[in-house]
């Protein structure tokens, strides 16, 4: 017996969810397993509901599904426990399809499948220990989005002093004149403290080395503004990614288009003095 060979899903209330499973010659018993307990009725009908059929593009492999009585089946679900299918020779498949009203941190609703070594009804039928697949039917569970780091930003203004941003849209803007001569990024985020650095470019031209999370980047009190500054996430850094996008609000009214990862930010103007810093620290999405 395969593997189930494809699956889906489909967004809704009831949170359908798709499985084809591919069945060799023989008879089989589908049945919930015990831990996938019911849970009452929803939609009119009991819940969980699993519904099984054939494919109907496979004619000449069509399976048969019967219930406990030997009449035509296709639902397990409350009273009804157990379903017979039976695969042709060559084999056939069976499309599973649960309806789940389940809490998204329960367990998997558990479709187990056992072959039988008699057909149903008649003395003597058993099943053959272990089940020959379980097959484990929940909601998908979507790729964790990326994670926006929170962030506190000091800022050495011209002629304010060190001012503290929390999370904030701009650090910085106060106003007309009102540069930035240094700054200190602070994630607060052990993870994010350890893995990003940055530097800066002041307008007598001097370019910081990349400095630690927390360690001062510029000039206090000499009056010289930065023009220019990049963020980045360490190179080296094992099991940890995250992106930086940063923008800067200039003197000459101008604010830059978006860099990230290490790009340089600065004005299109020469020697356009920094008075405004936008940051987002996120961590990268993880796949499933």
């Amino acid at each position: 017996m395969a593997e189930p060979s494809a699956d889906g899903s489909s967004a809704g209330a009831l949170n359908a969810v798709a499985r084809l499973v591919g069945l060799e010659q023989g008879l089989y018993a589908f049945s919930i397993s015990d831990r996938s307990p019911w849970l009452g009725t929803g939609a009119g009908f009991a819940m969980p509901a699993v519904h099984i059929c054939a494919l109907p593009r496979q004619q000449d492999r069509v399976i048969e599904i019967t219930d406990a009585s030997g009449g035509v089946g296709a639902w397990l679900g409350g009273r009804e426990s157990t379903l017979f299918v039976r695969s042709p020779p060559g084999g056939g498949e069976a499309l599973i399809t649960a309806f789940l009203t389940r809490d998204a941190d329960g367990p998997p609703l558990d479709l187990t499948i056992c072959r039988l070594n008699a057909a149903p009804g008649f003395p003597g039928a058993t099943v053959v220990e272990p089940p020959v697949l379980t097959v484990s039917l929940s909601k998908p569970v979507p790729a964790e989005g990326p994670r926006e780091v929170g962030t506190e930003i000091v800022l050495h203004i011209r002629g304010r002093g060190d001012v503290h941003f929390f999370d904030a849209g701009w650090a910085g803007r106060l106003g007309s004149g009102l540069w930035i001569e240094a700054f200190t990024i602070l994630p607060r985020d052990a993870l994010a403290v350890a893995a990003i650095e940055y530097k800066g470019l002041t307008a007598s031209g001097v370019e910081t080395p990349w400095l630690a999370s927390g360690s001062p980047c510029g000039t206090s009190g000499r009056n010289i503004p930065l023009i220019g500054f990049a963020v980045r996430q360490k190179a080296g850094v094992a099991d940890v990614r995250f992106d930086c996008e940063y923008s800067g609000y200039f003197q000459s009214g101008t604010t830059s288009a978006p860099a990230r990862n290490g790009a340089p930010c600065r004005s299109a103007a020469a020697n356009d003095p920094l008075e405004g810093i936008q940051l987002k620290i996120a961590g990268r999405a993880r796949r499933q």
